[in-house]
Order: C-alpha cells, then sequence, then structure tokens
C-alpha cells in the first residue's frame, strides 16, 4: 500500500483539556523510496510543573512497513528561543528510560539527510509495530510546527509533526480552513472563525453606500492546488462591478476584503497584542502570479490599534507595491505610530513579488507590545525552504498613544489609486485588475500576558 500522506490529528493537553489540531501533512518521501513502506504519527502533548512532555506514537502504516529504528526529532522550531539536548529532563520508549539511547547528531547509517543543526536522535528502538516515544523538557515549550526523520529499513521519511516551540510561549489559537465550508459564504466562514477567535465581517458583500457586490464571491473554502487541502481564498474584483470598502460612503477611494482577530479583548484577549505582552503570529499565504500593485497601498496584513486618538494607520503592514509605471514590483514592510518621531517608515523594501508569486510562504512576527518594542519577521518559502525576509528591530514603537489592544488582519485592503466610487467614471488606476490570496494555517502564540488586557496605555 502507499504511504498515508495526511498525519493524524494531534491532541494538546493544557491545564486539563483537550484540543485536537492537525499537524499537516508529510513531506513527500525521496524519490527512490519504497512506497509499500512508512509510519503514521500521533502527538501529545502535555504541560505541568513547569516542564512539557510531548508523546509520539509511531505505528506501521501497513504491512510493507519496515521496523522502526531511528527517530529523529527537529528542535530547532523556533531559533535562539528553541529548547536543545540540554533541556531534556527525561526521554522513554514504551515507557521503558532512552536516556542511554539518545544522539544529537546523525551518525551513520541513517540516510535521512536531517538538514537541521538542533535535533534528539532516538536510536536502537526494538521490533515493533507500535512505539510510544515521549520526551520531557525543563520550560514551556508550546506546540509549533515542526518535522521529524523516521528510519524504518532504508527508507527514511521526512514527516511534518508539531514539536517544541518557542520557550516561554503559549498557544492561544490555532485555525486552518474545514473542508465543511466549501460552497459557504459569508455568514459560515464568519461562524467557523469566531470558534478560533477571529472575525470575517469586512468584506464587499453588502448593501447601501458605494461598492457593494453582493451578486459576487469575495471569500471561499477551496482546496488549494499546490497543498493539496482546503485553504481560504480571498478575492477583491474591478470587474464586473468594483469593490468597495463595507459599503461606505466615505471611505469610497478604496477597496477592503480582510477577516481579522475577533474585535473583542475580553473572551479573546489571547488572540489581540495586550501591553508589554509578547505575540508570535504565524500563518500561510500564496500570491498568485500576476499580482499587480500600484504605487499606492495595498496591504495584505495589518496590526493595528483598535481604539484610541491614533488608530488611523497600522502599525505594521505587509504592502506589495509598484511604481507608477506598474515596474518594480515588490514587497514591502512598513511601520508608523502616532507621528513621533520613532515612527521608522519602510523597515522592508525592494524584496521582488516575484519570489512570492505562485509560492506558498511561511510567515512567523514577534511582537513585544511596548513603546520601545520588538518586531522581528521571517518570510520562508515552503517549496525550497529559501528565507525571502529576515529583518529585526529590538527598539521599536509597537504601541500607540490611548489604545487598548492591537489586533491582526489579512487580507486584500487596497486603494483604488486615484479613483473614487462616487464619480462616475471612478476613474482608478488601469493598473488594477481582480487579484485574489490564498491564506491558511494560522497560529497564535503569546507571554508575558497581561492580567488587565482593557486598560488603555
Amino acid at each position: 500500500m502507499k504511504v498515508p500522506r495526511a498525519i493524524a490529528l494531534a491532541f494538546i493537553v493544557v491545564a486539563g483539556s483537550t484540543i485536537a489540531v492537525s499537524t499537516g501533512r508529510a513531506a513527500k518521501p525521496p524519490a527512490d523510496a519504497d512506497d509499500s513502506a512508512g509510519h503514521d504519527v500521533a502527538v501529545l502533548f502535555s504541560q505541568a510543573g513547569g516542564q512539557s512532555t510531548w508523546r509520539y506514537t509511531v505505528t506501521k502504516a501497513g504491512a510493507g512497513s519496515k521496523d522502526l529504528g531511528h527517530f529523529i526529532l527537529d528542535l530547532a522550531t523556533c531559533e535562539g528561543q528553541s529548547p536543545t539536548a540540554a533541556d531534556i529532563v527525561s526521554a522513554t520508549v514504551d515507557g521503558a528510560d532512552w536516556s542511554s539511547h539518545l544522539a544529537t547528531s546523525e551518525g551513520r547509517g541513517t540516510g535521512c539527510a536531517v538538514t537541521s543543526e538542533n535535533f534528539i536522535k532516538f536510536d536502537d528502538l526494538p521490533a515493533a509495530d507500535t512505539h510510544v516515544i515521549e520526551l520531557t523538557l525543563n520550560g514551556v515549550f508550546p506546540p509549533m510546527d515542526s518535522a521529524a526523520w523516521l528510519k524504518g529499513g532504508r527508507l527514511c521519511q521526512r514527516k511534518a509533526v508539531l514539536g517544541p516551540g518557542c520557550r516561554g510561549y503559549t498557544r492561544t489559537t490555532a485555525m486552518e480552513a474545514d473542508p465543511t465550508l466549501v460552497g459557504q459564504l459569508y455568514s459560515g466562514i464568519n461562524t467557523y472563525m469566531r470558534q478560533f477567535g477571529f472575525d470575517y465581517t469586512e468584506h464587499p458583500n453588502c448593501t447601501g453606500g458605494l461598492g457593494g457586490h453582493l451578486s459576487g464571491v469575495h471569500g471561499e473554502v477551496a482546496t488549494e492546488p499546490t497543498l493539496g487541502r482546503h485553504t481560504f481564498l480571498f478575492h477583491i474584483h474591478i470587474d464586473p462591478v468594483i469593490d468597495g470598502d463595507r459599503c461606505s460612503s466615505s471611505t469610497n477611494d478604496r477597496q477592503r476584503n480582510e477577516m481579522k482577530s475577533i474585535t473583542n479583548n475580553t473572551t479573546w484577549a489571547k488572540v489581540q497584542g495586550n501591553w508589554d505582552e509578547w505575540q508570535i503570529l504565524e500563518w500561510k499565504f500564496r500570491l498568485p502570479a500576476g499580482l499587480q500593485p500600484t504605487s499606492n497601498f495595498f496591504h495584505i496584513h495589518q496590526l493595528k490599534a483598535q481604539d484610541g486618538p491614533n488608530n488611523g494607520a497600522p502599525t505594521i503592514t505587509i504592502t506589495p507595491r509598484s511604481n507608477s509605471s506598474g515596474t518594480n514590483k515588490r514587497i514591502q514592510i512598513i511601520h508608523s505610530v502616532d507621528g513621533r518621531n520613532t515612527d521608522k517608515g519602510t523597515i522592508v523594501d525592494n524584496i521582488p513579488l516575484s519570489d512570492f508569486e505562485d509560492e506558498w510562504v511561511q510567515v512567523r512576527e514577534e511582537m513585544h507590545y511596548t513603546y520601545e518594542g520588538y518586531y522581528a519577521i521571517k518570510i520562508t518559502r515552503i517549496r525550497d525552504g529559501q528565507v525571502l525576509i529576515d529583518h529585526k528591530d529590538e527598539n521599536i514603537d509597537m504601541w500607540r498613544i490611548g489604545s487598548t489592544y492591537i489586533r491582526s488582519k489579512w487580507g486584500l485592503y487596497r486603494s483604488l489609486a486615484g479613483g473614487r466610487l462616487d464619480r462616475t467614471p471612478v476613474g482608478q488606476s488601469p493598473l488594477l485588475k481582480n487579484e485574489s490570496i490564498w491564506i491558511t494555517d494560522f497560529r497564535v502564540y503569546e507571554k508575558n500576558t497581561n492580567p488587565s488586557p482593557g486598560e488603555t496605555h
């Protein structure tokens, strides 16, 4: 039988509760791998007493599967904040102490070509159809996307699994697109997102004002051909109807189709950026080939204050941009604050848009929400692991005077580039056309949780 490509659900156990989380899909085995062999992996995570325990149940996938000889877990999920072998408190295999059979180098004979420099290898596994491999670490390390290499016979599979992530952080929510959302539009997608602390109400499927487009499809869930699974797909239109900004009659020079962290800083404070908190946001996106920005704004991601007297402009945006002629298409990351001299403007520029077109990329942002804060972003192309953007600023203003929290937004939000919906003809830039974005795998983590998130600062 062929190797199953879908990995089993992982169950995360925190403070007595269990949450099922999809770990994603396994990477394809090497081209010369024996398709009759393989293993499935299920993950159980628990946290208590300042320690994190990871249990990997590894089961033969079929009659052709060979006995598992080595299990290698990548620990390099979070660069300098990742765990190492020195953090291991205990390691067992099928209940037996395995600490004398651990290694931090690949050694001879695995043939796994491990790409990480920070991993732990469980050696000399006995013959069995199922192994329970358990690792306890000293410290809080939340579930993050990682990888494991499983050597059985001559085959070494690399599989996407959950592994220990950034030290001291807690995963507060995670969301992927569900197949049951296929064919559902705005209310169904919004109801689904709100279970996880997100919201989808800012789109042109509206009436009144300007730019309403009730007959158009702006948000949907579809099977994305590269990943081979369901993801969210957002659209913005020039033809046959020029979409607007939520049918607003005042902001008539722009278009918006965005999802966001839910506008609720009580029940859902854990998905917001609150004062003095550290937060990590992770997600994946794919822009289509031929996406055409202009010299005006076209944000696909925003960190934006919800309230206060200075919440007009976002604090951080990821923005495709071009020259007025449509050339020099690039990706920018822009920082702005309250008009003070701490505004840093365009902090990343001239990253070719072509590096992103028709490519899935993984984004990780880390923020410290204070006036003398921290912002780091790493964007990695999934196909080949190429790091496209790696930027860090350890002294950057990440707050707005008088705000209570910073929310996150994703989607398509762009200027009509000189056009206005209250004029005939509208007169927008001829560069503008229908555009879309695929997006999925939202993860939110936080540490130094603010006990009073509703206070202004």
